[in-house]
C-alpha cells in the first residue's frame, strides 16, 4: 500500500504535464524576446565568393545579429568576435544611435562612424560612392559596408580596441 500513493501522485503529475504540453501556452507571450530585432530584410547573399554566409540567429543579441549580418555583407568571418565587441560597445546594437557630442558632426550608427568619414562632398565615404550624407550611416547595411571600407583602410585603429 505504501507504493500505491506515489504511483497515483506520479500519474497525476504526468497527466497534468501532458495536458500542459498538449494545450500549449496560456497566452500569446511565447513569441520572440523583446531585444530581438527583425533582420529578415537584411538577409542577402554575399557579394563576393570570398565571404562566408552565416545564419542569423533570431535569439542572439542585437550586436550578435548585426555581426552575423556583417559577415554576410563581406566582413571576414574571423573578425566576428571583434565586430560583436565594437557594435556592443559603440551602439549597443542600435542602428539609429547618433552621438552628437563627438567631433565632426558626431558619430553615426552601429559602428559609430565619426563625421570625419562622411562630412562634406570630399569625405572618404562620399568619394567611395557609398553615401551622400552622414545620415545615410543610420541605415544598418550602409553603416556595416562603410565600416568595412574604413576597416580595410585602417584596421581596427579607428575604434581603439584594447589589445587582446
Amino acid at each position: 500500500m505504501t507504493f500505491t500513493a506515489p504511483k497515483i501522485l506520479a500519474s497525476i503529475i504526468t497527466a497534468l504535464w501532458g495536458f500542459t504540453l498538449a494545450l500549449g501556452p496560456v497566452n500569446g507571450q511565447s513569441g520572440q524576446p523583446s531585444r530581438t530585432i527583425d533582420v529578415h530584410p537584411y538577409l542577402i547573399e554575399p557579394s563576393t565568393t570570398t565571404s562566408s554566409t552565416v545564419w542569423i540567429d533570431p535569439y542572439a543579441t542585437a550586436a550578435e545579429q548585426f555581426a552575423q549580418l556583417s559577415i554576410n555583407l563581406g566582413w571576414p568571418a574571423i573578425e566576428y568576435d571583434k565586430i560583436v565587441k565594437v557594435i556592443e560597445r559603440e551602439s549597443h546594437g542600435n542602428p539609429s544611435a547618433h552621438n552628437r557630442k563627438d567631433p565632426q558632426t558626431g558619430s553615426y550608427g552601429l559602428f559609430q562612424l565619426n563625421g570625419f568619414w562622411c562630412k562634406g562632398p570630399n569625405s572618404y565615404l562620399q568619394k567611395a560612392g557609398l553615401i551622400t550624407s552622414c545620415e545615410n550611416l543610420l541605415d544598418p547595411v550602409t553603416n556595416i559596408k562603410a565600416a568595412l571600407i574604413i576597416w580595410t583602410r585602417s584596421g581596427w585603429s579607428p575604434w581603439r580596441l584594447p589589445n587582446d
